[in-house]
């Protein structure tokens, strides 16, 4: 039997198990490691299709210059107009993301019409220039091919755009 010493109070002991508040601190360090998870694999989702789209563009956009170039387009029979479809108007400063997108031509206007497939939700733009304007100048027989292809991307305009030289043969 315990004997009780005067002038010492004693305290009942803590019963087992966590308190209210341990327990949602450990909840919240839970959920907040969860979110980070879960956002990390949005974040990942969201890059592989970004990735994507921009492989798929300067695959379009390599495809373009070369058959440009295969076929002697830059040269036909001088340096193309806006209405042979080779040498765009530039894009509108002004308007939503998304009218801009619409008024660029499709991958597949002309004069690409049969090369390549409808409905890829790519527009180009393309810009073919002298190198120099000199008729004596050996910069005159060679042409700069500059491509763009856009895309919709979460209404927001994205683009490739890449350049290459073709000599006039």
């Amino acid at each position: 039997m315990r004997r009780e010493r005067p002038g010492i109070i004693r305290r009942p002991s803590r019963p087992g198990g966590f308190s209210q508040v341990e327990l949602a601190i450990a909840i919240v360090v839970l959920a907040v490691g969860i979110l980070g998870v879960v956002a990390s694999f949005a974040f990942g989702l969201q890059s592989t299709r970004f990735s994507g789209q921009m492989s798929r563009a300067i695959s379009w956009n390599r495809q373009l210059i070369e058959m440009i170039r295969v076929r002697n387009l830059a040269f036909t029979p001088d340096i193309p107009t806006q209405a042979s479809g080779l040498n765009d108007p530039p894009l509108p400063e002004e308007g939503s993301a998304e009218a801009k997108f619409l008024s660029l031509r499709e991958l597949n206007a002309p004069p690409f019409l049969n090369d390549l497939p409808l409905g890829t939700g790519f527009r180009r733009h393309i810009q073919i220039q002298r190198l120099s304007d000199n008729p004596g100048d050996y910069h005159y027989r060679i042409a700069q091919i500059q491509v763009t292809v856009y895309w919709m991307d979460n209404s927001r305009l994205r683009e490739v755009t890449l350049k290459a030289l073709h000599r006039q043969p």
